[in-house]
This record gives C-alpha cells, sequence and structure tokens, in this order.
C-alpha cells in the first residue's frame, strides 16, 4: 500500500500549478496578466475545481491575485518589491554558504571547484551572458543542495522564483564580457571559502556575488519601470 501511495503522480491542481509558476517565470505569461479560469481548463483538458485549487497554489506563492469571478491577475514588478527579493535573495544565499563550509565534505567540495572551473571556462569560451548565468545558478544549486539545511534551501529556492522572474528585465544590450567575467571570479572566490571551512569569509564572498549582480539589475528595472508609466487621464473641462 505505502509503494503505491508513494509512486502515485502529483494530484491535478499541483501539476497545474507548477506549470503557471513556470510560465510566469519564464514571461510566457508576463507580469499584469489576466488568466482566465476556463482557458486554464480547456489547456489542460480538466474541470474548473481543480484550476481552481491551482490558482490558490500560486497565490499563495505570491504570484497572483485571485480576483473572484474574473479570474487571476499576475503581479507587476515594482521598486520596492524588487529591492526586497534581491535583498532577500542575498542574505538566503549568505546564510546557505556559510552552513556549506560547516557541513560540506571534502568529496562535495572536491566536485564543487571543478564545477566552478568548468563555469569560469565557459565564460572564457562564450560572450552568451545568458549562458553564463545558467552555468552559475546550477552552481549555486550544487552548493544549496550540499549545505545540510532543508528549512534555508526551500526558503532560498522560493525567493530565487522571484528572482529569476523580475530578472527577466535584463536584456542582452544591458550585459558586457566583462560583468561575465567578474561574476565567474567572485563565484570562485566564494567556493574557494566554502571548500576551506570558513563560514564568515563564504557568507560575505556570497553577499558580494549578488550583491554585484544587484547593481548590474538597477539600470534594467528603471528601464523597464519607465516603460510600465502610463499617463494619467486627461479631466475634462467643466461646464460653467
Amino acid at each position: 500500500m505505502t509503494d503505491s501511495i508513494a509512486s502515485e503522480p502529483p494530484p491535478q491542481d499541483r501539476l497545474i500549478a507548477d506549470a503557471l509558476i513556470e510560465d510566469i517565470v519564464e514571461w510566457r505569461i508576463k507580469p499584469g496578466s489576466w488568466i482566465r479560469e476556463r482557458e486554464i481548463a480547456e489547456r489542460f483538458g480538466v474541470s474548473h475545481a481543480p484550476v481552481r485549487e491551482a490558482f490558490r497554489h500560486v497565490a499563495n506563492i505570491g504570484f497572483i491575485q485571485v480576483v473572484p469571478w474574473r479570474g487571476a491577475h499576475v503581479i507587476e514588478i515594482d521598486r520596492h518589491a524588487a529591492t526586497e527579493v534581491l535583498e532577500l535573495w542575498k542574505a538566503m544565499f549568505g546564510v546557505v554558504c556559510r552552513l556549506a563550509a560547516t557541513t560540506m565534505s571534502d568529496e562535495d567540495g572536491a566536485e564543487l571547484l571543478r564545477r566552478v572551473e568548468a563555469y569560469r571556462a565557459i565564460v572564457r569560451q562564450t560572450d552568451n551572458t545568458f549562458e553564463h548565468l545558467a552555468v552559475s545558478n546550477r552552481v549555486g544549486a550544487f552548493i544549496a543542495r550540499r549545505c545540510g539545511a532543508a528549512l534555508a534551501t526551500n526558503m532560498l529556492d522560493r525567493i530565487a522564483l522571484f528572482a529569476r522572474w523580475q530578472h527577466h528585465v535584463i536584456s542582452a544590450n544591458h550585459f558586457s564580457e566583462k560583468g561575465g567575467h567578474h561574476s565567474a571570479e567572485l563565484f570562485a572566490i566564494l567556493c574557494r571559502h566554502i571548500v576551506a571551512r570558513e563560514p564568515d569569509a563564504a557568507d560575505d564572498a556570497a553577499r558580494a556575488l549578488l550583491g554585484y549582480l544587484q547593481d548590474g539589475f538597477t539600470a534594467p528595472l528603471e528601464e523597464y519601470l519607465a516603460t510600465k508609466k502610463v499617463d494619467p487621464p486627461k479631466r475634462r473641462a467643466r461646464k460653467e
């Protein structure tokens, strides 16, 4: 009985929620968009009940606001919330790297150094910054999975979802070759502190790394917010 239960697939509402979250994070459903219950039910070939439950799951994460009789509205990116996400991401990644410096095995430490060297090699081989980011995210995920703290890792994963989502305001023209190389070097410094079992230095290096990314996020965020501004409607002149 236990094996049968363990092998059952996730319920429909969870599968739909996961698909919606991925669509929102990757901007296939853009900020400010409406998601209609009927359209989602047709897309997945289900009744409205699991769609409503899926909406509740996504709303609990924080990506949508459910409006009765209208559907769900994807949240917008705003300056204050974006800063909050980046500060939380920086703090939680610092905690995770601090813990990793105290718990990571010698074997995992050697693997971490191999991964960060592979990351640096990719930065030298290609100017594709989106590829750089994908590889660096995998290195960060390896650190998180080896820090020995499930709660901290789960919190970091949730914050990182929002960081991924809002980083879509950055386009290729905002990246530079120098930026990719500098990020790789900061990551290498961080990994050396983890392997050397230096928790304070690892925490500081993790914050420095994400602080550098945060600095690079400011200009594209302001450009994006400028495009979202709408002139207020003109008032009609009152008739005397």
